[in-house]
């Protein structure tokens, strides 16, 4: 992955970072909606992780003829980002709601990759280190050895 700047012969390539297991603050960026039939959801929510610059995705099913199932997935998340309107349907006004997860890896085949595991809430999420933004670090000696 390469991140341009103004000046088309410096640019940072970092690869692409991966999210350490442990307790992360996160923040909601994006949530999308699938429909499986007339009843049965699919949330896809896109979480920006605090310090870096990879995101994880999660989904949770709302099936309303499973309600004690699907309870038992959107407490934790509902309290983890401070969302008190429990009405699926605002799923819009979740975006920009800053909670905390627990971050584990998983093998995929080939490579461990970041996944989602659940929400925290209480003294674990308020113990946690407050929201910065990813940082981009430029490494001169890098640009300095290319030939142009």
């Amino acid at each position: 992955m390469a991140l341009w700047t103004n000046h088309p012969n410096t640019y940072i390539y970092s690869g692409f970072l991966d999210i350490p297991e442990g307790d992360h603050r996160v923040r909601i960026c994006r949530v999308a909606v699938e429909h499986f039939t007339k009843k049965k959801k699919c949330f896809e929510i896109t979480l920006e992780v605090s310090g870096y610059r990879g995101k994880l995705w999660y989904h949770m099913w709302y099936d309303p003829e499973k309600i004690v199932e699907c309870e038992k997935v959107f407490h934790p998340f509902f309290n983890s980002f401070g969302i008190e309107d429990h009405d699926v349907s605002h799923y819009k006004k979740w975006v920009g709601a800053n909670g905390a997860v627990n971050v584990r890896h998983e093998y995929r085949g080939y490579e461990f990759e970041a996944k989602y595991m659940r929400c925290l809430y209480g003294k674990r999420k308020d113990g946690l280190p407050p929201w910065c933004d990813a940082t981009y670090e430029l490494n001169m000696d890098f640009l300095n050895s290319m030939p142009f």
